[in-house]
């Protein structure tokens, strides 16, 4: 019971992350519309065109939540694995420190671990006598870690020709450690570069608020007419064109 107490508790953190991944992209969008359609359309029709900006912002806002997920998702596994290695040094078979692993990953991570749900799912697997290296596998590939698959192999190699658990799974943890050191690296130079990026985002549609509310006959021509319509949109495409490209010249990937 009390394990499936825990499990419960972990699949509600997980539909918790999902429901807001689900969400809250759809409504930024909705208001980006509705936004679009007063600055530079002044129509409710001018919606229309907005509504083809849910797609490309539900597009952005979801790669930007898959590649937070995977960054946390990495970072997890290699507490995780580096618990493994701790119990293996101290004399534990591999299934007994992947078990003793999830209970200090749990003590590490208490309310908000993305692995620790599937990690309980596969420990359940071993005490269902399912072999270790076919858990291990399932594990990995639910989480699409390119390393954890990677380590699955690698266990299961070890298992049929015996091999040193211990170091091959110290050397993924390293490996993944320094990834991850470089994108915090990458991230931290780069910082300063996102927040202009995001006000010079946000700039152009200030400064046609601010001309809407102080100086309304300057660019009243451009609305009401086919023509204005015409440079609106134009300029909207141009718009969304040099955020997309600005995204893209710091999007270092590693």
């Amino acid at each position: 019971m009390a394990k499936d107490r825990k499990l419960n508790s972990y699949r509600k953190v997980n539909s918790k992350w999902k429901g807001l991944t689900s969400y809250m992209p759809l409504l930024q969008g909705l208001g980006i519309t509705i936004l679009i359609a007063f600055l530079f359309y002044r129509s409710i029709i001018g919606m229309l065109v907005g509504v083809f900006i849910i797609p490309f912002w539900w597009k952005l806002k979801q790669q930007e939540m898959h590649e937070k997920r995977v960054a946390r998702i990495a970072l997890e596994f290699k507490e995780y694995m580096m618990l493994i290695v701790s119990g293996l040094q101290a004399g534990y078979s591999l299934e007994r420190a992947v078990k003793q692993g999830e209970e200090e990953l749990v003590k590490l991570y208490p309310k908000d671990s993305v692995l620790a749900g599937p990690i309980h799912i596969m420990n359940r697997k071993l005490t269902m006598n399912v072999q270790l290296e076919k858990a291990f596998d399932e594990f990995a590939r639910e989480i699409e870690l390119e390393e954890a698959i990677s380590l699955s192999e690698i266990i299961s190699f070890a298992k049929r020709s015996g091999g040193d658990y211990g170091r091959h799974i110290r050397e993924t943890a390293l490996k993944i450690e320094d990834n991850l050191s470089i994108k915090q690296e990458i991230e931290t130079i780069t910082t300063e570069k996102r927040l202009e990026l995001k006000v010079m985002s946000v700039m152009p549609m200030g400064i046609l608020a601010y001309i809407s509310l102080t100086s309304e006959s300057f660019i009243a021509p451009l609305y009401g007419n086919p023509l204005g319509a015409a440079v609106m949109t134009v300029c909207l495409l141009a718009y969304g064109f040099c955020i997309s490209l600005g995204k893209r010249i710091i999007d270092i990937k590693v």
